[in-house]
């Protein structure tokens, strides 16, 4: 199938595409190895007349339908914290760090990464430095959780098909919509998450889309400060969504905004330096010492992942609000329970690894 006719749409101006033509569009990129020229030019005129919520579900659809999924039991609840990239910040890995120790407070964690795209250091290649082994196929994850609450959801082992259209983005060198769409196609389909954006004007757009494609229960969409996460440096907006309808119906969803400034749960603030990360093997030790038992003061890295995985342990439903899901992330730490977590995900994952 050609991409002609939605390239034709896209071309006469007249209107965005709906959510089946987008999902159309794109289970044909992602299966049956259309032109490149023709991609890029969809690509192109998608990010030209700015993606909408209805554009990116049939996306985030499509992405979903042709992943290798993980399948759990449709009672086991799942948590990731993930952010776009893109900020440009070249912090450490807070969101990776964040899922250890919300899993350390008794999340049960599905977290989806790959290898660095814009950044010194990525998910994977942060985890893989410190001994996780990152590429499981679906059954081993399923297994690492049930045998230690937490793993890692490799995108080249989850979804394939993206391989054939990484040379394509390379070579247009723009920002498109697949640099949005890895937050919300969790392979697990985890029902909570916590997403962060590198700008504010994505996070409308995200917020609705998840709603668009009905998939998580409660989930927030953060942006603080040009980061893709909450940190020290400042307030961060937040716009969280909320399942309110019964079990077993279609989800029905309420919507607010809010700031959240992490002076009012008792962390001071910092410069975007005070998180800074460097390649790998910098940022494994510097994941390990944030996770290092013991009570701390002033140290923006630890109070970084207390933030995020504050925001995670409330999303999750371990506490009634975020400033309480930062107090049980922050006793989780000192109390060396991330040390515990990190340190059996090492051992569980190579031992599942090994068997195969």
């Amino acid at each position: 199938m050609s991409l002609k006719p939605f390239i034709e749409t896209l071309i006469a101006g007249d209107r965005h595409l709906t959510s089946e033509e987008t999902f159309d569009a794109f289970s044909v990129i992602l299966s049956d190895n259309p032109p490149p020229c023709q991609v890029a030019s969809l690509l192109t005129l998608l990010r030209a007349r700015r993606e909408n919520a209805q554009e990116i579900a049939g996306m985030v659809r499509a992405m979903n339908a042709a992943c290798h999924a993980v399948k759990f039991d449709d009672e086991r609840k799942l948590l990731d914290i993930v952010g776009t990239g893109g900020d440009g910040a070249d912090t450490i890995n807070i969101s990776t760090a964040s899922v250890v120790l919300a899993a350390a407070c008794g999340a049960t964690v599905a977290k989806a990464g790959n290898r660095s795209v814009s950044s010194c250091c990525g998910s994977a290649d942060v985890l893989e430095t410190l001994g996780v082994q990152v590429d499981l196929n679906p059954a081993q994850v399923v297994e690492c959780v049930d045998q230690c609450g937490i793993a890692f959801l490799f995108a080249p082992i989850n979804h394939p098909a993206m391989k054939a259209v990484s040379p394509i983005r390379k070579q247009l060198g723009i920002r498109t919509c697949f640099n949005i769409l890895g937050p919300m196609t969790n392979a697990a389909s985890a029902q909570r998450a916590v997403i962060g954006v590198f700008h504010e004007e994505l996070l409308e757009l995200m917020a609705e889309t998840l709603k668009e494609v009905g998939r998580v229960d409660h989930a927030v969409v953060i942006h603080g400060m040009g980061l893709d996460e909450i940190s020290p440096i400042g307030p961060a907006t937040i716009v969280e969504i909320k399942n309110t309808a019964p079990l077993g119906e279609d989800r029905v969803y309420t919507t607010r905004t809010f700031k959240f400034d992490p002076l009012d749960v008792g962390i001071d603030r910092c410069k975007v330096e005070d998180l800074r990360g460097g390649n790998p093997e910098q940022n494994a030790k510097e994941f390990e010492m944030v996770l290092k038992e013991g009570d701390y003061e002033n140290n923006a890295k630890k109070d970084a992942i207390v933030l995020n995985a504050g925001v995670g342990c409330y999303v999750y439903g371990l506490t009634e609000s975020i400033a309480e899901g930062c107090a049980l992330a922050k006793k989780t730490l000192i109390e060396g329970k991330g040390e515990e977590v990190l340190n059996k995900w090492r051992t569980v994952s190579r031992e599942i690894a090994g068997r195969s």
